[in-house]
């Protein structure tokens, strides 16, 4: 396997989040453009680093211990 590869298992809940984290951002965009106050793109800019960040870190997790395995 590539080092850099990231395999179909451990890709799949990176999508998601991404699109919960679209999703969230999108919904901030149409508050701020319903209320014309900023506060509400940064709030879905947090809302959706709450689904992202938990997959990356998990995904790091994961390909770190897989690779002290292999030593």
């Amino acid at each position: 396997m590539e080092p850099n590869r990231i395999p179909p298992g451990q890709l799949k809940p990176l999508i998601i989040a991404g699109a919960l984290e679209m999703i969230c951002i999108i919904a901030g965009v149409a508050a701020w453009l319903a209320t014309d106050r900023l506060i509400w793109i940064f709030i879905g800019v947090l809302a959706g680093l709450g689904f992202s960040l938990p997959a990356v870190i998990t995904l790091i997790r994961e390909r770190k211990g897989g690779d002290d395995a292999s030593r």
